[in-house]
């Protein structure tokens, strides 16, 4: 990287994620945390705290707030003024420091990759050494799919998708524009279907549905995303899925929600738009999520959450409630010695 700071003004001032250039011109060669900064860096400040380390770093550039750029005296540092400096660090880290995908080692289509004499490869598209491509699959303009991933037949997938290595999706499944799978996930497999006899031996229910992926989700390595039963699994556009998280069969997420590693949905239940469920957190089967809600702590949901809020612990309960009920178990043993020294002496009054 080797570009002026005015530069990254013009180019993103169009955006409104940088409004305004103060201070020197200078060259930045870098990118880096604030406290890493040197000669020639530009970093991000979102808090004071990080300012005096650094301003006498020697960085070529600070991305902050008006507020905090009012407070920096001298005109020897660039100043790019940014109403929302992680928005600023999401695009600027993306046009001039995230990996290229399309700068394969292996060119543009590799001689190990699979794919089936139905299926048009855009000009523009990077497939991977053992990739494997099944009958009738639509791929959209851009789109790069890495090593020893299996895209079964009749499947859907946008421009610009990015498919890292060892992922499968499914026959029949679609994935939108601008999507991401990291490595190792798998998108349509079968959902936990089966019927049980007398004697408690399983029986498989075929699942035939598919699984719909929005524009823009991006879906974390090793997360399991089951097809529906009859119909489809859906994830509509913005959502974000961390890693080893798992969607069961007929699962409903709306538009920019967030889930954390290690959340688990089982089948048919629903969540609403922008709803944020932190890491290990376990949804029980037909069960609705309102919009704007925000899951904690582990959060166990098995009934359905009337109301938009702050829930958290298992079964989950309303957040106030729930802290001072954590409160409370800290000091259980006292709680419990004091009862019984209390009821001692009750049973003594009454003799």
């Amino acid at each position: 990287m080797d570009i002026l700071s005015v530069e990254i003004f013009q180019y993103f001032k169009s955006q409104g994620l940088i409004t305004a250039h103060l201070g020197a011109e200078n060259r930045v060669t870098g990118i880096v945390p604030a406290e890493a900064a040197g000669q020639g860096d530009l970093v991000f400040v979102e808090h004071e705290k990080y300012l005096s380390a650094v301003l006498t770093s020697g960085a070529a550039a600070i991305v902050t707030t008006q507020a905090i750029a009012e407070k920096i005296l001298g005109d020897t540092i660039a100043l790019l003024i940014a109403p929302n400096v992680r928005m600023a660090m999401a695009y600027i880290r993306q046009k001039y420091v995230d990996r290229d995908v399309y700068d394969s080692e292996w060119g543009r289509v590799h001689a190990a990759a699979v794919i089936h004499a139905s299926v048009t490869v855009p000009d523009d598209a990077v497939i991977g050494p053992g990739v494997v491509i099944g009958k009738n699959v639509r791929l959209g303009s851009a789109v790069v799919i890495m090593a020893n991933t299996v895209i079964e037949f009749d499947v859907v997938i946008g421009a610009r998708t990015v498919i890292y290595p060892s992922c499968v999706v499914s026959y029949n499944c679609q994935i939108g524009e601008d999507c991401i799978l990291k490595a190792g996930c798998v998108i349509g497999s079968d959902g936990q279907g089966f019927a049980q006899d007398e004697h408690f031996h399983h029986h498989r229910i075929p699942q035939t549905g598919r699984v719909v992926i929005g524009n823009k989700v991006v879906i974390g390595s090793v997360t399991t995303i089951d097809r529906a039963t009859y119909t489809q699994t859906k994830v509509h556009d913005g959502s974000i899925i961390d890693a080893q998280c798992h969607l069961a069969h007929n699962v409903i997420i709306e538009e920019d929600c967030i889930l954390v590693a290690q959340t688990g949905i089982a089948g048919s239940s629903h969540f609403g738009k922008r709803v944020i469920a932190s890491g290990q957190t376990g949804i029980l089967d037909h069960v609705h999520i309102p919009d704007d809600t925000m899951l904690l702590h582990r959060a166990g949901v098995h009934s359905s959450i009337k109301k938009s809020g702050i829930y958290a612990y298992g079964p989950a309960q309303p957040f106030k409630k729930y802290t001072k009920n954590i409160a409370v178990f800290q000091r259980l043993s006292e709680v419990w010695t004091r009862l019984k020294k209390l009821e001692k002496q009750v049973a003594e009054l009454s003799k």
